[in-house]
């Protein structure tokens, strides 16, 4: 199950990513559609819009190292890398072209399982956190 137009995001997010000059050939996706029962698992909420198709947990990885690469130059992989993300994405949404199309935004930490990523998805309504 997929919402179309999350592909329609994060192809529209992709290019202005690479206009803003960090060159990457595509998004690392670590999670798309979540059934219920693994979405409780997670401890997610209840109506997540994984659940719907509509939303993608991205980092931007041309390393290939499996982590969210070093969007900032400070020669580390850590929230502040999902912060520059994160912006790029608000400003991405925010643009004439966009209305309508990014409802969510996200930035989480790295954890012992995960590096940094940002959330997206294409809700009716804007969410930001």
């Amino acid at each position: 199950m997929l919402n179309e137009r999350l592909l329609v995001a994060l192809e529209y997010v992709l290019a202005r990513v690479n206009e803003a000059g960090h060159r990457t050939t595509t998004f690392h996706v670590m999670s798309g559609y979540r059934t219920p029962a693994y979405n409780r698992s997670l401890g997610n909420v209840r109506y997540s819009q994984h659940q719907l198709g509509a939303a993608a947990d991205i980092f931007i990885d041309e390393n290939g190292d499996g982590r969210m690469d070093d969007l900032n130059g400070d020669g580390r992989s850590d929230i502040r890398d999902a912060e520059v993300l994160y912006r790029l994405i608000d400003a991405a949404a925010a643009g004439p072209e966009a209305q309508g199309l990014i409802g969510g935004i996200g930035k989480y930490p790295a954890t012992a399982a995960h590096g940094p990523f940002v959330h997206v998805d294409v809700r009716a309504g804007k969410a930001r956190w």
